[in-house]
């Protein structure tokens, strides 16, 4: 009795091999984001959630950014665009849940300040100075 002869083909492994590379980059990018989470205890945050870059929202907050550049250094404020609800380095936070707006966020994650518009750049400063760290930052600023 003869047993049928196994084949075996020699471009197999090669060709597994590139099929794993393969899937690997068509892999959803989200897995390479970061979550906002990451910052916790390094950085206040600040984000800022637009529908597109000619937004008056967008405009405003660059023109704050840049006016009060050495407040926000001192604060250890870190601003976070989403344009659509979508940014290159982190995931979208389910709070943003589809809205747009600015939301503040302290050293602990949780969310100490909201508003739809640019008001909260007007207590924006004098909400992060109550904060209980931040009393023991205020005498390293440098502005």
């Amino acid at each position: 009795m003869n047993k049928p002869a196994v084949r075996f083909c020699p471009v197999a492994p090669f060709l597994m091999k590139y099929i794993i590379i393969l899937l690997i980059f068509l892999t959803n990018t989200e897995i390479m984001a970061k979550q906002i989470s990451d910052l916790n205890w390094e950085k206040r945050i600040l984000i800022i959630s637009y529908e597109k870059q000619n937004d008056e929202l967008f405009t405003k907050t660059i023109k704050f950014i840049s006016d009060y550049e050495c407040e926000i250094k001192d604060r250890n404020l870190e601003v976070i665009f989403f344009e659509n609800f979508k940014n290159n380095d982190f995931l979208t936070p389910k709070f943003i849940n589809e809205k747009y707006g600015i939301w503040l966020l302290g050293y602990d994650g949780r969310i100490k300040d909201y508003s739809l518009d640019e008001k909260i750049f007007v207590r924006l400063f004098n909400l992060i100075d109550s904060m209980p760290m931040r009393k023991n930052e205020i005498k390293n600023d440098s502005c």
